[in-house]
Order: C-alpha cells, then sequence, then structure tokens
C-alpha cells in the first residue's frame, strides 16, 4: 500500500474500471527488516528498481496502472484485460531464507489465478484460490519448492485470465519469515573454494553440485566458512578426500539447539578430449560460425538473454582447444547464437555441421534441435527450418546434415534459407527442472567438397573391434600419437609412434568402452573401442 498526497490524488490518472476494489487489505504485521524481502508494500522497504509493467505482450499491457488508487489513498497494483503479468524485481533476490510468499489479491470474476517466482530454475505455477469475486484474498505459500532456484528470485508472474474482461489487483507482495529464536542461527553467510565464492551459494541452500574438467586431480578445498552468526558455537569442515567427492561444514548454532550441514559434492564434467579436427576444405565452400579450422563470421551474440527460458553460451577450453559450453540450467530449455550482422545466404550450401558433447546419462527424454532462423529483408525471422536429433551421450558427436533433410520450423511453410541470421539449438528433456551441459564445436556450413589430403585423414582402421585381446590401429599416413580413455574422462594408455601401424595392448584395461584419439601428420580422429 503506497500513500499519497491529496495533491497527487487530484493530479493522478485514474482508470473508470466497471469492477474494481473501493477498499485495501489488512495491513501486513511490524517485522524486522531481516525477516522480510518486500517487492511491493507501504508496510515495508521496498526492492528499488522495479517494473511492475513490464512489456511481456500480455493482453492488459497499455491498461494497467501501477499506481491505482482504491479511493483511499493506499495504493495497488491494477491489471484489467487480464491474461498474465509479469513484475520484473529491481535486482535479483536470495530468497532461500525466507519461509512463506505473501500476496494479496483482489479477483473481479470467478476464475482462479496462478502465482509464479520466476528464478533461473523452472517455473512453477501455484494456484491462488479465488475466495470470492470482488474480496481481497490473502494467501502465503510456502518457498520451499516455489521456483527451481532459491538464490536468484528476479520476477514475479500472474496468469489465468482470459485477457478481455478478468481483472485482477494485486497488493502487498513480499517474502517472509518467522523470527529467528536468538542464538538458535546456524546457517553460514559466505562459503568459499580455493579461495573463491562458491557459486549459486545462498544460506538457505544446503546442498551444491561443483564440475570439475577432465584431468583435475587436485581435490578443490574449502577456505572458507562464514557463519551468519559471528557467535555460533562451531564451524566444522571436513574436506572430500578423493574426485568425486563430498565436503560438508557442519554449523552449531550459539544455545547448542540447532545444527545445520552444508555438503558441496565435486564431480568430473565434460568431455577429456577436443571435438575432432575438420576436414581442409576450399575457404570459398565454408561459411563457418566457430571452428579453429576456418575462418569466423561475426557472432553479435552467443546466448543471448531471450527470457527465463534461454540459456547461457560460455566460452570453455576442452583438451587445450578453443570450444563452448551451452548451460541449460533448470527451467531452461534453448539456447541461441545470434550473428544478425553477418547473415548469409545458405541456398547454394549443402551441408549443416555441429559437434556437440554430452554427460552420461543422458537427462530422460533427451532431444537436440537446431533452427535455423532466416531474415529475408533483415527485419527478424520471417521463415525457419529445423532439425530434431536423438542425442547421444558420453562422446563428441559429429552431425553433418544436409540442409535439404530439414523441416519448416515456421507457418506458413517456407523453407527458405537466403538470410541465415540465427541459430537456436534446444535441449527439451522430460523433467524440464533437471540441469544438461552441452559442450559444443565446430559449428559451420559448407558444400561437402574436400581438400586433397581429407580423405587420407579420416582413413584409420581399428581391428578386431570389439577383442578380448589387442587393438591393432592402421592408418595410410604416419600416426604420431593415440590416446586412450575410459567412459569417465580418465586418460588410461598413451602411446607414442612414428608408423603406420599401431598395436594397443589392453591387459592393463578392464572390460569396457573406451574412447581413442589417433593424432597423424594429416590430422586427428577420435574412435570407440570396445573390450570384451
Amino acid at each position: 500500500m503506497k500513500k499519497i498526497t491529496f495533491l497527487f490524488m487530484l493530479l493522478a490518472v485514474t482508470f473508470g474500471f466497471s469492477q474494481s476494489p473501493t477498499d485495501n487489505p489488512t495491513t501486513p504485521p511490524a517485522r524486522d527488516a531481516g525477516d522480510v524481502i518486500s517487492i511491493f508494500s507501504g508496510a515495508y522497504t521496498d526492492v528499488g528498481g522495479s517494473d511492475f509493467n513490464p512489456n511481456w505482450g500480455q493482453a492488459g499491457f497499455a491498461t494497467a496502472n501501477t499506481a491505482f488508487d482504491p479511493g483511499t489513498g493506499d495504493l495497488v497494483l491494477a491489471y484489467p484485460n487480464f491474461n498474465y503479468q509479469g513484475n520484473q524485481f529491481g535486482s535479483t533476490q536470495d530468497i532461500s531464507t525466507m519461509e512463506f510468499l505473501h500476496v494479496d489479491i483482489w479477483i473481479n470474476n470467478a476464475f482462479n489465478p496462478n502465482v509464479f517466482v520466476i528464478s533461473s530454475g523452472g517455473e512453477i505455477a501455484h494456484p491462488i484460490t479465488n475466495s470470492g469475486a470482488g474480496t481481497w484474498t490473502s494467501v502465503d505459500i510456502p518457498v520451499t519448492g516455489i521456483t527451481g532456484d532459491l538464490s536468484s528470485a528476479i520476477q514475479f508472474k500472474f496468469d489465468g485470465g482470459n485477457g478481455s474482461t478478468d481483472a485482477i489487483y494485486v497488493d502487498n507482495l513480499y517474502f517472509w519469515k518467522n523470527p529467528t529464536v536468538a542464538g538458535s542461527d546456524a546457517t553460514l553467510s559466505a562459503l568459499e573454494v580455493d579461495g573463491s565464492p562458491l557459486d549459486g551459494f545462498a544460506s538457505g541452500v544446503f546442498n551444491y553440485n561443483v564440475d570439475l574438467a577432465p584431468g583435475t586431480t587436485v581435490v578443490p578445498q574449502i577456505t572458507t566458512a562464514t557463519p551468519t552468526d559471528s557467535n555460533a558455537m562451531s564451524v566444522n569442515i571436513t574436506q572430500a578426500s578423493a574426485i568425486p567427492g563430498d565436503a560438508t561444514v557442519v554449523v552449531t548454532s550459539q544455545n547448542g539447539n540447532v545444527t545445520e550441514t552444508y555438503t558441496v559434492s565435486f564431480a568430473i564434467s565434460g568431455p577429456s578430449m577436443a571435438a575432432p579436427s575438420p576436414p581442409n576444405r576450399p575457404a570459398a565452400d565454408v561459411v563457418s560460425v566457430f571452428s579453429d579450422a576456418y575462418s569466423d563470421i561475426s557472432v553479435n551474440q552467443w546466448g543471448p538473454d531471450w527470457g527465463p527460458s534461454s540459456a547461457r553460451i560460455n566460452d570453455v577450453v576442452v583438451d587445450g582447444n578453443a570450444s563452448k559450453l551451452m548451460d541449460v540450467a533448470s527451467g531452461q530449455v534453448f539456447a541461441g547464437i545470434d550473428f544478425a550482422g553477418a547473415a548469409f545466404d545458405a541456398t547454394t550450401f549443402s551441408t549443416f555441421h555441429l559437434d556437440y558433447y554430452i554427460d552420461n546419462p543422458l537427462p530422460a527424454g533427451q532431444v537436440l534441435n537446431i533452427k535455423l532462423s532466416n531474415h529475408d529483408g533483415g527485419a527478424g525471422e520471417t521463415s525457419a527450418i529445423q532439425h530434431t536429433e536423438a542425442p547421444q551421450g558420453g562422446q563428441w558427436v559429429s552431425l553433418d546434415i544436409p540442409l535439404d533433410n530439414f523441416v519448416d520450423a515456421s507457418a506458413p511453410a517456407n523453407l527458405a534459407r537466403n538470410a541465415i541470421a540465427q541459430i537456436v539449438i534446444t535441449a527439451a528433456r522430460g523433467d524440464g527442472n533437471v540441469p544438461v551441459k552441452i559442450y559444443l564445436d565446430n559449428i559451420y556450413f559448407h558444400k561437402n567438397t574436400l581438400g586433397v589430403n581429407d580423405f587420407e585423414t579420416v582413413q584409420v582402421k581399428v581391428f578386431p573391434n570389439p577383442t578380448n585381446g589387442d587393438w591393432n590401429i592402421s592408418g595410410n599416413s604416419i600416426i604420431n600419437k593415440i590416446t586412450v580413455y575410459d567412459i569417465l574422462g580418465k586418460q588410461v594408455i598413451t602411446l607414442e609412434s612414428n608408423t603406420n601401424d599401431v598395436t594397443i595392448n589392453t591387459s592393463s584395461i578392464k572390460s569396457g568402452i573406451y574412447i581413442a584419439r589417433i593424432e597423424g601428420v594429416n590430422g586427428s580422429k577420435t574412435v570407440k573401442l570396445i573390450k570384451e
């Protein structure tokens, strides 16, 4: 409830809604500042800079009134023509130590809206039961399970209206918790690993997973664990002894009655070797978005923020090779690559190439969809084509997809590819709250032409495979080095060579699946090996 002066009331623009509140909800109780995070309420200090009517394409954007006076001088948020509505917080909020979300809502018709707390995690609908059209309804929703990532709440979303005659009025949007008994706080205010703040740390979140690059042998150490209550009885750290492994921090409150345990789990994640090297191709026959083998076009943005369902794409190094990591968090589904400033005509190109790696086990229901967005005339997407792949996990997979095999992804159907400006990669899975990391390399379009030595590069034979003895590898050019990795990415065999034929002795390794990277004078190749 926002107080306004009589002069402001005379000057304010008012809306003549046919159905609107003429009173306010009950005033919230007094609370200590540390026990509440207020987004909109005259009873507390609000987070600054919030936008209570962001333009998300909602039906009521033009008619919303974020300073509606029901006639009492206490302002509320008014959303007529309601189908859905957003509130953008002025800054990301860590709500992990809060217990409830409070909402006061006035609903004009007989419908039950939903409220969402949007974070980097998944969107979770929380129905609000309409206690009677034309009256204020107060709800307190437990924070546990309210959103996918309690440490990064950034928006509210309401939905459930028909976009025309439905309306909602909202007041007192805040998170709160019961007062902590003096001396009973057993939380941490800071947690660091190897001298750096733990990514995603929040006082009320007690379990963390830390992914380590393949080849990591030094076990990370918890270096800082600061209790929120400086008078806490004890803070005991038990370091992880191996990788994979868990480190724990056990905090006991000042009065000795409360104990909290923070667990940090370390594990290797990602490929142990670089993606296969692309073949030599004439420069005129390749348009490269990302590859060390060719000259890349200019990319406007990797992983642009296209809403809460979009993921980021970051630079990583894999086995000394520059790569990209599409980091799809809980609740996220896709990521984009925007090169609209260098959009090109792919009509004469025959093939789209992409190397990807996803750790095993794959999330249930995992699919990989690649959409090529066409911007004919340069004014945004005019059509699109797409290809859907059933992905494989635990190894680099090289996709060479004929562009003629792409299908339409727009309505009406249009297979044009004369101005490709964006690539959108969608990683849908059965449970969208399960995160997934997708490593990317060698993203390019080509005309399926090869240089003089390219057929030599890929001519490597492995026999017998599977084997219960040794593997024999034969190439038509000199093999310099062979490195064998197990499915966890651990290097198990390394051979230096200077011949065309190499034998790998398997007596030191167990039965299972292995990956071999074969490096020669004409390039490198990755093959799967099986020992029975």
